[in-house]
């Protein structure tokens, strides 16, 4: 265990059992992995300690941190990991598909997926290296493995709803393509997710989508995305 990790691990320890109704829900952490019972607000802030405390972290030393965290035993630890990820932006210049790739092995359902996955990675992170990051997402779509499926939806779902750029877009629409057939509500509900998101930016794309595919498409991700297009609202 790094160090570091440690001392991460301690904090989280003196808060263990005090978790919101939500945040407490297998149904909505749905990994199997040991559960502290901490609630995300605090996760956050004893983040947002950490990294003032460690501000001058090489990234090297930080990368270090994460890969001990994400193979933690705990829900916790995993989860805590990526808000490092997300709150450090300096260093995700340097995260490589192949290194999220590892990461991703260590997590399961859909708290800890969307954790890593969900307004992490930017718009503009993405498309400033597309051919490497399309590839890698297109992989994820066709994994065996359905948590890294889910990944693929979610990480398209705050890029495309804060950019106008067609190629992430069309890879959203693709994957949504590759996945619509599957029944698990994991992947359902991540496609209603992503199209809603895409809805923003793309309404006619998206429309005209759901028209073309109305048979195919999961019905909660036509009936959630129309609602969302007619009313802007969930």
């Amino acid at each position: 265990m790094d160090p570091e990790h440690k001392k991460i691990l301690t904090e989280i320890k003196k808060h263990k059992g005090k978790g919101t109704e939500h945040t407490s829900s297998d149904s909505y952490i749905l990994s199997g992995h040991f559960y502290y019972d901490v609630s995300v607000p605090v996760r956050r802030q004893i983040v947002k300690n950490w990294l003032k405390d460690n501000k001058n972290i090489l990234d090297e030393d930080f990368t270090a941190v994460l890969d001990s965290l994400y193979k933690g035993k705990s829900h916790e630890e995993k989860t805590v990991a990526s808000y490092l990820l997300s709150y450090h932006h300096p260093h995700r210049k340097g995260i490589k598909p192949k290194q999220l790739n590892e990461w991703l092995d260590h997590l399961v359902g859909w708290a800890e997926i969307d954790a890593l996955c969900q307004n992490v990675f930017t718009a503009e992170e993405l498309l400033a290296d597309w051919k490497m990051w399309e590839s890698f997402i297109r992989k994820l779509s066709k994994d065996k493995n359905i948590n890294k499926r889910r990944a693929s939806l979610v990480l398209l779902t705050g890029p495309t709803h804060r950019s106008n750029d067609k190629r992430l877009r069309d890879l959203a629409f693709k994957v949504v393509d590759t996945l619509k057939d599957e029944r698990p509500i994991i992947i359902t509900k991540a496609i209603s997710w992503l199209l809603r998101e895409m809805s923003a930016q793309h309404k006619k794309a998206v429309s005209k989508y759901l028209k073309k595919n109305e048979e195919t498409l999961p019905k909660i991700a036509i009936r959630e995305t129309w609602r969302k297009i007619k009313t802007g609202k969930k």
